[in-house]
């Protein structure tokens, strides 16, 4: 069996490697290992080459063969699709894979999306294999995948037979590092692989939360947005539905759902059922839901507190169960922002008073240490105010103008409704570069031209405008 690993430094490969050859060990298999040259460091590309023989009576090749290996196992998408450029996989070579992968700074700061994505390298990965698997963590449910879920997702899928379940458990604790997270973790990746394996070879691994969802309007919607424009349109909205409950609460889901019901109907009048239609209730619900997740200070402190923050950290900086770490956060909130999240009339008034001047606190915080979270987790527990404060009318106001876009530009086309529908992620951000966001997609918002709207989104969302 003749094994490639690909990764990037910083993803524990080593480790990786090192639970493989135990496993392999306790099967009593020969495996052999080289790490091949790279660049180790955090984000630089790292090889590791193995092959797994029933005896030592073999001779070992130092370099794996392209078109002759047997297995390749990426932990880094990007790095998975340059070892299939340069010709390592083959039609009797299985994957295994994850689209976790680490984005450039030219990729953190564009706004266009993101073109490297599963869907569109699957003919890629399908041409290079006889079998894959190929996972989406982000829809898995895990906040954190690790290197043990991805060992329980090999042990799950076949592709090794040779080697039992109660040896990747066995090489996991020989090998001492966190053992009884990492059993977990294994556990978990075995389970999620096992159960929806023919899905993931299907259309890749979804998590649907459709059952999860309250009863009545919203599922009712969903279920009719599904039979007009089939699951792509469902996997959108059901993981929108969710994110805006936690957000805010059913009411506001619901209210997201009558937006999106409000279009469909208006585009079905017009342009009936077809494909194009399909599109642009996938964008729109995707930019929708995003535009009506608005940061505020009360979201920011949910995200500050959250038991899944705390826990990357500790992952992140090798921090031990009960050793004791502080978590020191810094924010400079401006006036508007504060006094944002306060009764519609009352905010306003000091709006009135306030937004000519530049005010802002520096302040720093211990988020772990009990003054630090009390205090976010008072803030945290304001969210039954947001739909009434000062901060959402402005936000709810710009949402609606940001519909009336989209509906208004159907008129000339669906074109020109899609360059709208993509044309709302323009606002985004927070403060300062709220403001000057939002100016220009005021700009923005008042052109239907479809051959203008597609030059104002190219100039804006290129590169070339954050390099100058």
């Amino acid at each position: 069996m003749k094994i490639l690993i690909t990764s990037v430094g910083g993803l524990g490969v080593g480790v990786f490697v090192e639970w493989l050859a135990a496993a392999a060990i306790s099967e009593g298999l020969q495996p052999h290992v080289l790490s091949l040259p790279g660049v180790s460091q955090r984000a630089g590309r790292t090889l590791s080459y193995m092959e797994i023989v029933p005896n030592n009576d073999f001779l070992f090749s130092p370099f794996p063969e392209k078109g002759k290996l047997d297995l390749i196992i990426s932990q880094e998408f990007m790095e998975l699709l340059r070892i299939l450029k340069e010709g390592y996989g083959g039609k009797n070579c299985n994957i295994l894979g994850t689209t976790f992968r680490y984005y450039t700074t030219y990729e953190k700061l564009s706004l266009k999306k993101d073109i490297y994505t599963y869907e569109n390298f699957r003919g890629l990965i399908e041409e290079n294999s006889r079998d894959h698997i190929v996972v989406d963590i982000h829809r898995m449910g895990l906040s954190d995948f690790s290197n043990a879920h991805l060992v329980g997702g090999l042990c799950a899928s076949g592709y090794l037979p040779g080697i039992k379940r109660e040896s990747y458990e066995k090489a996991i604790k020989t090998v001492g590092i966190d053992p009884e997270r990492n059993l977990r973790d294994f556990t978990a990746g075995y389970e999620l692989f096992k159960k929806t394996k023919g899905d993931l070879l299907e259309e890749g691994f979804k998590v649907n939360g459709f059952y999860s969802l309250p009863d009545g309007y919203i599922k009712d919607s969903i279920e009719k947005l599904r039979s007009v424009y089939g699951n792509g349109i469902k996997d959108v909205v059901v993981e929108a539905v969710r994110q805006i409950i936690e957000y805010q609460d059913k009411d506001y889901a619901e209210l997201y759902m009558s937006r999106l019901n409000d279009l469909h109907r208006y585009a079905l009048e017009m342009f009936g059922k077809n494909d194009k239609c399909g599109e642009l209730m996938k964008e729109f619900a995707r930019v929708l839901a995003v535009r009506m997740m608005y940061e505020d200070v009360i979201r920011i402190a949910e995200k500050k507190i959250s038991k899944g923050r705390f826990e990357r950290i500790k992952k992140l900086y090798t921090i031990q169960d009960g050793e004791v770490f502080w978590v020191k956060d810094f924010f400079r909130p401006e006036a508007d922002e504060l006094y944002g999240v306060l009764p519609k009339p009352l905010g306003r008034l000091l709006d009135r008073m306030l937004s000519k001047y530049k005010i802002s606190w520096k302040t720093e915080l211990y988020t772990n240490h009990l003054s630090g979270f009390l205090l976010l987790k008072a803030m945290s527990k304001l969210r039954f105010m947001r739909r009434s404060s000062f901060r959402y009318s402005k936000e709810n106001s710009l949402v609606e103008k940001y519909v009336e876009h989209v509906k208004r530009s159907l008129t000339h086309g669906l074109d020109s409704a899609m360059l709208a529908a993509k044309g709302g992620a323009i606002v985004r951000g927070y403060g300062g570069v709220r403001r000057e966001m939002i100016k220009k997609w005021d700009e923005f918002s008042n052109l239907t031209n479809p051959r203008f709207m597609a030059s104002f989104l190219d100039n804006f969302f290129s590169e070339r405008r954050l390099e100058s």
